[in-house]
């Protein structure tokens, strides 16, 4: 009887189908955790710039859905709502501590970017320099949030290993890149409140695509090629 259940709760659809539940459900919470990014539009008429406040808790929702999206691809079985609030309260602080340089320099392009004026070539090699920055930058954050989600390292070790990251493995970032930006693109072609929809589904493309990197981490940095887990472990 047991090798029936454990035979039904192992097929390849029973675990698909827990992987588009996982997703959906990651989903809805990393828009709850972001309403006030969701919502940015109408608060700017409301309470003006302030509302931009509202990108710091971006950081801390991440890594709860690094974490909770990595323990899906691992097998884990505690479930992802388990998962995510448990990330998320226990590296809430470090996350946006890790987050908010990140933030800021994102936030200084996105300026430079909506100041440009004109379309002469010199302005479009410069729109072009800054959305390459633009995605550097990003890639480099999201290196940051998964090695926060994964491994109990310092802060500064998190940001030389989020830089370092990118040029040790180069696929992995170029491919980060490419989700990042056609993530990006399709946003601002539609509408910000997609992120309601297809949030959780990016993170998850991220986070699989980052697990050569660190796996990489994880054998180069750690003892015995033994994770240092921040907050829960991944596998336990």
């Amino acid at each position: 009887m047991a090798a029936k259940k454990d035979e039904y709760g192992s097929g390849p659809l029973f675990k698909a189908a827990g992987t588009v539940y996982g997703v959906m459900f990651v989903s809805a919470l990393l828009a709850l955790a972001n309403v006030l990014v969701i919502l940015l539009p109408l608060l700017l008429g409301l309470i003006g710039p302030a509302a931009l406040l509202g990108f710091v808790l971006l950081g801390p929702s991440v890594v709860a859905s690094c974490y909770a999206f990595n323990r899906l691809l691992a097998g884990a079985d505690s479930g992802v709502s388990h998962d995510f609030l448990k990330s998320y309260r226990n590296n809430f602080g470090q996350a946006i501590v890790v987050w908010l340089p990140y933030m800021l320099l994102l936030a200084v392009i996105a300026f430079n970017l909506a100041v440009l004026p004109g379309s002469n070539p010199e302005t479009v090699a410069a729109r072009t320099g800054l959305v390459g920055l633009g995605l550097l930058v990003s890639t480099a954050a999201l290196h940051a949030m998964q090695l926060l989600a994964r491994f109990t390292f310092r802060t500064v070790d998190i940001y030389r290993l989020s830089i370092y990251s990118i040029g040790a493995r180069k696929r992995v970032a170029i491919g980060n890149v490419g989700i990042l930006f056609i993530a990006g693109f399709v946003l601002i072609s539609t509408s910000v409140w997609l992120l309601l929809f297809v949030g959780g589904l990016v993170v998850y493309l991220l986070c699989l695509n980052s697990r050569p990197l660190l796996a990489f981490v994880e054998e180069k940095f750690t003892v015995d090629g033994e994770s240092s887990p921040a907050g829960p472990s991944l596998v336990g």
